[in-house]
């Protein structure tokens, strides 16, 4: 007599997880074809992960936090110089890690507009990141903000789109070193 196994239950992580390695690996990310490949139905699919460009966002979100949280503790420096040095660190990062300039060739004009909408998945969270960072600078006593770290937060990710989406090219856009001059201006401290 065999012994009969139930088969593995697939969860919205698991769901999550492949999507990620789909778009990792740089392959169009096919709901249809993730639901078939998961064993479940693309209406199940939606439910957990939302449509295609709410997973993709998320997907987005996961690599761009990681990175920024990563510069954002391993910067030494505090203050404004903190700020420009790791706002440095981490567009240059970005626009060299390869994988924002694989999605943005597979995606085309849709993927840009998911990761620069202001209501989208991506920007808001990224805009707010910074400013909570912004103000812990503030709180900790290391930076005097010249203007609300919300509105800082949000022309340092303006500027940090315009050196990213032509992927760093100096004809384009500033190179690194152009944009973090232009970020230590925005956020340059008011005197006392």
């Amino acid at each position: 007599m065999a012994i009969q196994t139930e088969p593995t239950k697939v969860t919205p992580a698991d769901a999550f997880i492949r999507a990620r390695e789909i778009v990792r690996a740089g392959e169009r990310l096919d709901m249809l074809a993730l639901a078939a490949e998961l064993g479940i139905a693309r209406a199940t699919l939606y439910r957990w992960t939302g449509d295609r460009e709410q997973l993709l966002s998320d997907i987005l979100w996961t690599r761009v936090h990681a990175l920024f949280e990563h510069v954002v503790h391993t910067t030494r420096q505090r203050g404004a110089d903190g700020l420009r040095i790791g706002t440095t660190r981490f567009l240059t990062q970005l626009a060299t890690g390869g994988e924002l300039t694989q999605f943005l060739q597979i995606e085309g004009a849709a993927g840009l507009r998911l990761i620069t909408d202001y209501c989208g998945g991506v920007r808001p969270r990224l805009v707010d990141a910074i400013a909570a960072w912004i103000q812990r600078e503030v709180n900790d006593g290391y930076y005097r903000a010249p203007e609300d770290p919300q509105l800082l937060a949000d022309g340092m990710v303006s500027l940090g789109e315009r050196f990213l989406y032509h992927g760093g090219s100096v004809e384009s856009n500033p190179d690194a070193d152009t944009a973090s001059r232009m970020i230590a201006l925005l956020i340059r401290e008011v005197p006392v």
